[in-house]
């Protein structure tokens, strides 16, 4: 088999542009603008997100649970020239019944943009906004691991779009007692317009890496990586009673180059989704079957080996699902989402159930202008 490592450079050497494909559900409910203002302006943008989520899984693949909360994220922004902002904030997560905040974390960042070039160093405009599908982005991360900090890179075409990002999530120093853990993806997506049809063809690299050499944690190092070859058509209704139809076919793979391999050197897997968009609604339509695969920020439910009980390893999965959205916009700056999905286990014919809804109220403020 020819190394997947070889299809990752290849596509970080292709990138030079950036990514408005959503992975299934049009996810732009949870993006974070922080788009150009008068130059000398300074903001306040505050980014709060409500959210329950409740899984009941009768699978051995995970454990059902609830997750019941909000975030907080006032950011203070100032547009230092036309094509430089720079942003500091808070960013606080608080879970109901929970003593205290889970999360109470500064962040900062920087963001240049110039004809189509998008660059921000510093915390990400990431999670939901890499537009990944969930067999290698678990939706839950919005909610369990939304901050990331690194560089991100991202250009917008006409007839091509991509994403380079880098997210350090843990940091050694000399005699660090733990490993250095980072990921790092890149996505690049060429795509041609027929009037109101849209066909693209996304594709997708992601590196995990857990290591280091000057710790003394004396733990293997851990190299994993996915990779994503898609094809998207999409057609924009113009009146009528759809908005618009989206179909995805995906064909997934995973590869472990870890000094010490655990369950799968590789796999791969089979992902489809249809969905309809109508007058805030949406109905889709899922099926994924796979082979010995493995996803470390994917959701759970598409892996092989299970999260509650790494002895539970399922070679074989074959998933069909139903899912349905409604979202409404309550004020100019407040909207609300909910969602229901019922996922088929076709090999042992149990059905998991996902339910979930999130209130998000978005203000921004004018403060006072730098001269």
């Amino acid at each position: 088999m020819v190394s997947r490592i070889q299809h990752f450079l290849l596509a970080c050497l292709c990138c030079s542009l950036s990514t408005i494909t959503y992975g299934q559900w049009d996810n732009s409910f949870f993006d974070v603008d922080r788009s150009d203002t008068q130059v000398g302006l300074v903001q306040l943008n505050v980014e709060n997100l409500g959210y329950f989520r409740n899984t009941e899984y009768k699978s051995r693949i995970d454990q059902g649970r609830t997750l019941f909360g909000y975030q907080m994220w006032p950011e203070l922004t100032l547009q230092s020239s036309e094509k430089l902002q720079v942003s500091l904030g808070l960013f606080v997560q608080q879970d109901f019944g929970a003593d205290e905040a889970i999360t109470n974390q500064p962040t900062f960042s920087f963001q240049y943009k110039h004809k189509g070039h998008f660059l921000r160093f510093g915390t990400l405009i990431g999670a939901m906004q890499h537009q990944l599908v969930e067999p290698l982005f678990d939706p839950e991360r919005i909610i369990e691991n939304r901050l990331e900090n690194g560089f991100q890179y991202k250009r917008f075409g006409k007839t091509l779009d991509a994403e380079l990002w880098v997210d350090w999530r843990k940091m050694i120093y000399q005699n660090s007692p733990f490993r250095e853990e980072f990921t790092s993806g890149v996505r690049v997506e060429p795509k041609k317009s027929f009037g109101n049809h849209v066909i693209s063809l996304p594709i997708t690299a992601l590196s995990f890496h857990k290591g280091g050499e000057i710790d003394t944690s004396h733990m293997p190092t851990i190299s994993n990586f996915n990779f994503d070859y898609g094809f998207r058509y999409r057609q924009v209704k113009k009146g009528g009673f759809l908005d618009s139809i989206d179909l995805q076919l995906h064909a997934l793979y995973y590869e472990d180059i870890s000094t010490e391999q655990v369950n799968y050197i590789d796999g791969l897997g089979q992902y489809a989704s249809l969905a309809f968009y109508a007058k805030g609604f949406g109905l889709m339509l899922n099926y994924y079957d796979a082979h010995q695969f493995h996803n470390p920020m994917g959701d759970v439910a598409y892996r092989s080996v299970s999260a509650r009980n790494s002895t539970y390893i399922f070679d074989y999965r074959k998933l069909a699902m139903v899912r349905a959205q409604w979202q409404t916009q309550i004020a100019s700056d407040f909207n609300f989402m909910i969602r229901a999905n019922l996922m088929r286990n076709l090999k042992s014919d149990v059905t998991d159930v996902v339910a979930e809804f999130y209130f998000r109220w978005t203000p921004r403020f004018d403060l006072f202008k730098i001269n």
